[in-house]
Formats: structure tokens, C-alpha cells, sequence
């Protein structure tokens, strides 16, 4: 997308690029498209982090008079299908390389230290959101996410993240906490040759042995982009989820992730150069022989 575009440009070529419809109520008045909903979603997300000043920020700026809880209530009813079809338009169809995969997690909420001091919590009050995110390295793009309200092992939903990725990449790099034979065979059975440390002592499956005797750890480095790109959604967006419901909490984790893939805020602000093709060429060669 052009940087001189605004974001209500962005918002509604985003959305005709996903395919949705313009209305999703088939009875009833159609006052307000969906698209101009998930615009002042993006606009509580990127510039008025509270619905009252997101609906306020819509009237003076977009001359959409709404109380801010109808911007609210209608954008938490939408299913999770609208929401993968809006982050499968914002990653795009280009070819993919290199991929990154890691998990991070979110706080629900934002105490006061003098709040935890008097409940005596130790820094602790509440199960935070746990995300697992695959980026693709040249491009610094979320390719695909899986967000739980409970959290779990993240090397589980590796496979969720290709099915739902736009574009299949050619190599997936991984943390030591994704060293499992089970998924680098699913993954190779998938046409992706990953890439993982093994555990100490490792001795057991074909592909960890191969990783164990022949790793090269110049192609594992590009893995530190999805942690820098990771730490630029927590600087821009902050550390913690404003929404109470869970509805409410995937529609901002999903618009956070979607906002910068659209370029709502300052593009290339990581400095490491891609991986180069000759490198990939040659790892492919030691690994699949």
C-alpha cells in the first residue's frame, strides 16, 4: 500500500482485498459498512487507545456519528473467519523465503505497582495472552498467528500457522523449544526444511542428527528478527491488552498485527539484511542430500 494513502484508504482496499461483504446483517437497516466498523477499530488501535476518543477521533475526522459502544459491540460479534481473511490480505501472496517462528505472551491489564504492593500478587495477577507468530524475514511481515486465552506448548500450533500462512514458506526457523522430530518430519512431509537447536544429549531422530552434526548458526541468526519485530509491536502498541472480554482481546491482538503489516507506522526499522539466496542454497543442499 502508498504511504500517502490514509488510513481510511487502507482500510477499505484491505478489505475489498479480503473479499468480505459490504453488510453482514442480511435483515435490518444498513447504516454504516462493515469496513467503516473496522475502521474505527483501527483508529482505537493506532490513535486513540479508548473507545470514547476512537468514536470522537471518527466523528470530527470521518463524520461518523456513533456512540462508542455501538463501535465496540459491533466489531466484537464478527467470527473468526473475517478476522483470518483480514490478516491473510495484509501478509499478501508474495513468495516466502525464510520464516521466523516464536511465541510471546500479553498481559489483560496494566496495575499500578501500589495496586500490587497492597494485594501482595509478587508481580502476578492474571494468566496473560499467549501468542505464537510467524513472520516472514525478508519482507519483516506477520505471515500468520495463533492467539490462547490459556497457554500451552508452542511448537503445537507450528502447523496451524502453515495452513493459515498465504503463502507456504521454504524454511522455517525455530528456537530450541521447537526441537521435536515429530514436527520436522510433518514439516518436510509439507515441503518446509526447518530449522531448530537440539536439546543437549540429543541422539535420537533423523533430522535432529542432521541438525545436531550440521547446524549452521549464520542461517539461524535471521531467527532474532521475528524477536526484534516481536518488541516493535510491544513499543508501538504497548505491553498489555486494554480489552476485558475474549472477544474483544482477539480483535485487538489481530488488529495490532494487522495495523503493522499495513504500514501504519514507519516501515524498516529493523537494519539486518535478509537472508541471501546463495545461503539458503547451500544449507538446502547439506540437509536434503
Amino acid at each position: 500500500m502508498k504511504q500517502e494513502e490514509t488510513l481510511k484508504d487502507k482500510a477499505y482496499r484491505l478489505w475489498k482485498k479480503a473479499g468480505l461483504p459490504e453488510f453482514f446483517n442480511k435483515k435490518g437497516p444498513k447504516k454504516t459498512p462493515a469496513w467503516k466498523v473496522y475502521l474505527a477499530h483501527l483508529e482505537y488501535t493506532n490513535h486513540a487507545p479508548a473507545w470514547r476518543r476512537a468514536a470522537k477521533f471518527m466523528k470530527d475526522y470521518h463524520s461518523l456519528k456513533r456512540h462508542w459502544s455501538t463501535w465496540q459491540k459491533a466489531i466484537v460479534k464478527w467470527p473468526t473467519c473475517v478476522w483470518i481473511a483480514l490478516a491473510k490480505a495484509s501478509a499478501g501472496n508474495e513468495p516466502c523465503e525464510v520464516a521466523a517462528i516464536d511465541g510471546t505472551t500479553m498481559a489483560r491489564s496494566n496495575p499500578s505497582q501500589h495496586y500490587l504492593h497492597r494485594i501482595d500478587s509478587g508481580g502476578h495477577v492474571s494468566r496473560p495472552i499467549q501468542q505464537v507468530l510467524m513472520i516472514d524475514v525478508k519482507r519483516r511481515k506477520f505471515l500468520a498467528w495463533r492467539i490462547r486465552a490459556t497457554p500451552r506448548g508452542e511448537k503445537c500450533d507450528v502447523l496451524y500457522l502453515m495452513k493459515q500462512s498465504p503463502t507456504l514458506p521454504d524454511l522455517a526457523l525455530m528456537d530450541k523449544g521447537f526441537d521435536s522430530e515429530p514436527l520436522h518430519t510433518s514439516l518436510r512431509d509439507m515441503g518446509v526444511w526447518s530449522v531448530a537447536p537440539t536439546r543437549k544429549g540429543c541422539k535420537r531422530g533423523r533430522y535432529r542428527k542432521q541438525l545436531r552434526d550440521c547446524f549452521d548458526h549464520s542461517l539461524y541468526w535471521q531467527r532474532n528478527i521475528v524477536e526484534s519485530l516481536i518488541g516493535a509491536i510491544k513499543r508501538l502498541f504497548g505491553v498489555y491488552i486494554r480489552a476485558r472480554t475474549w472477544r474483544a482481546q482477539r480483535a485487538e491482538v489481530y488488529s495490532r498485527l494487522i495495523s503493522y503489516n499495513m504500514g501504519a507506522y514507519a516501515r524498516n526499522l529493523l537494519s539486518t539484511e535478509p537472508l541471501s539466496t546463495a545461503v539458503s542454497q547451500k544449507y538446502k543442499h547439506i540437509y536434503t542430500s
